[in-house]
């Protein structure tokens, strides 16, 4: 039997253990583990035979990156891009159809030099995916009703640091944007027969109607998480590079979305635990959602990310 983690349960405890022989590669892969520079292969082989990808993976740290490398299947290999730097190539899927990923690293911020919307900009230019999704940690603002460990996936995308100060207070001026139609239909479903990779029966929780705060701004103050809690009173998470994601995405007409971890409350209090916990856990989820076209299918109503993503690729396809 499942059991729910209840908010109060995770804020002075650590995480339940990570079963790491369930993930594809057998366990959470190490920096040094990765393949190194003389490993990589040319980037005129990635041109023609792997360009363009059905999906990029955009993390920021460490962490995040390790773990969506280590949901790949085996065979994954990286290349080097004047424009892009290393980006590691892989598939995810099972039987007789594959989805090809392309895993990238970017700098924290939504609009800093390096960071996601020049990022994703130059990644989808290049790398040509149908879909970008973020993936990682995030900071929970609700501590009564979110629990470390718990997964959100972004529903609605909301920028706070745009406002206009008058003598009567704060009128926001930042963006307010609902995911596209067709994933929040696909996201209705998305932890459908996902088993977490955990050791016990805990249950982690997806919340697959969160609304994000995303701003240039790293929030570690009670005080201040409190504030934006009293103006975006609907809000669940508070993340970095959400803002420069879609900005960079709504330009070049790519589907995008945030699926992250809640690793901390916006307190200062992070552990580095919970951050591989959220990280593993978002990596897991995301994966679960890309291995089954036929879920992406489904759900894509026939679109062009449909025709791309949701058909797969044959297997024997090399």
């Amino acid at each position: 039997m499942t059991k729910r983690r209840q908010p109060s349960d995770t804020q002075n405890c650590g995480p339940p253990e990570i079963d790491y022989t369930k993930l594809p590669a057998g366990g959470l892969l190490k920096t040094r583990e990765l393949p190194g520079p003389t490993d990589a292969k040319l980037w005129n082989e990635v041109l023609l035979t792997v360009l363009p990808v059905d999906v990029l993976l955009l993390t920021v740290e460490d962490l995040e990156f390790l773990s969506c490398v280590s949901h790949l299947n085996r065979g994954y290999f990286r290349s080097n891009h004047g424009n892009l730097g290393t980006v590691y190539f892989g598939k995810m899927g099972t039987g007789p159809t594959f989805l090809k990923i392309a895993v990238m690293k970017c700098h924290s911020g939504p609009l800093t030099p390096g960071g996601a919307l020049i990022t994703v900009k130059n990644g989808v230019e290049v790398l040509r995916p149908k879909a970008v999704f973020c993936v990682g940690f995030c900071g929970g603002l609700r501590k009564k009703k979110v629990s470390l460990g718990d997964v959100a996936i972004l529903a609605k995308l909301r920028t706070y640091s745009s406002i206009t100060t008058t003598d009567n207070g704060i009128q926001e001026r930042g963006l307010a944007v609902p995911l596209e139609r067709n994933l929040l239909n696909l996201i209705k479903n998305a932890d459908d027969g996902w088993k977490a990779p955990l050791k016990d029966s805990s249950e982690v929780k997806v919340w697959k109607d969160g609304v994000y705060l995303s701003g240039p701004e790293k929030v570690e103050s009670e005080g201040r998480r409190e504030e934006l809690v009293k103006r975006f009173p609907d809000a669940i998470a508070i993340e970095m590079e959400g803002q420069g994601l879609f900005l960079a995405a709504h330009d070049l007409k790519v589907e995008w979305i945030v699926i992250k971890g809640v690793s901390n409350f916006a307190d200062g209090k992070e552990t580095e635990p919970w951050k591989k916990f959220a990280s593993v856990m978002a990596a897991s989820l995301t994966a679960h959602i890309l291995s089954n076209p036929i879920r992406v299918e489904s759900a894509r109503g026939g679109s062009d990310f449909l025709a791309k993503v949701g058909a797969g690729v044959p297997a024997d396809v090399k």
